[in-house]
């Protein structure tokens, strides 16, 4: 997925907004849109500084594995400092997280069992990974899906505004 991790993340943050009963305001919304991206956030450190990468799917970022080590860190910083509001924040980044390399695994792939097998594991691929071959990703329903999230959340945005459900 190219851009639909944000429209997403927005729906999946609002959910678990909604069910842990949290208020709806910039603090836990941005938590989430950022954890939303957040496995693409080395994609700047290529722009910067590698450009000879192939993929920034090879960075140690977008590797589930990583992830795992960084939740169980902070599921035992929740155990010697018990708050609510961590484990929902804990619990808010890494589900959001989780909703992107879900949302990476059709295309292209993302290494779900390295450090084990190190190789992309997905369904449809541009040309470098395993997977049905699709010569144009443009043009693929995918992409199309991706514009029907983005869509969606630009109405949903609108309608929460027009409600005046987003507090300070």
């Amino acid at each position: 997925m190219l851009i639909g991790h944000l429209p997403a993340g927005y729906f999946l943050t609002r959910y678990l907004i909604k069910k842990n009963k949290l208020p709806l305001n910039i603090w836990w919304l941005g938590l989430g849109l950022i954890a939303s991206i957040l496995p693409d956030f080395d994609i700047a450190y290529i722009v910067f500084h590698d450009t000879t990468v192939s993929s920034h799917r090879n960075y140690f970022t977008d590797y589930p594995f990583f992830y795992l080590l960084a939740f169980l860190m902070a599921l035992l910083v929740y155990f010697f400092n018990k708050k609510k509001w961590l484990i929902k924040g804990i619990y808010l980044i890494f589900a959001n997280v989780l909703l992107h390399f879900l949302l990476d695994t059709p295309f292209v792939g993302i290494k779900w069992l390295w450090p084990v097998y190190n190789k992309f594991i997905g369904i449809y691929n541009a040309g470098f990974t395993g997977g049905f071959l699709v010569g144009n990703y443009f043009t693929h329903w995918y992409w199309y899906l991706e514009i029907a999230l983005w869509l969606a959340a630009i109405t949903a945005v609108i309608i929460s505004y027009k409600k005046g459900e987003l507090k300070n």
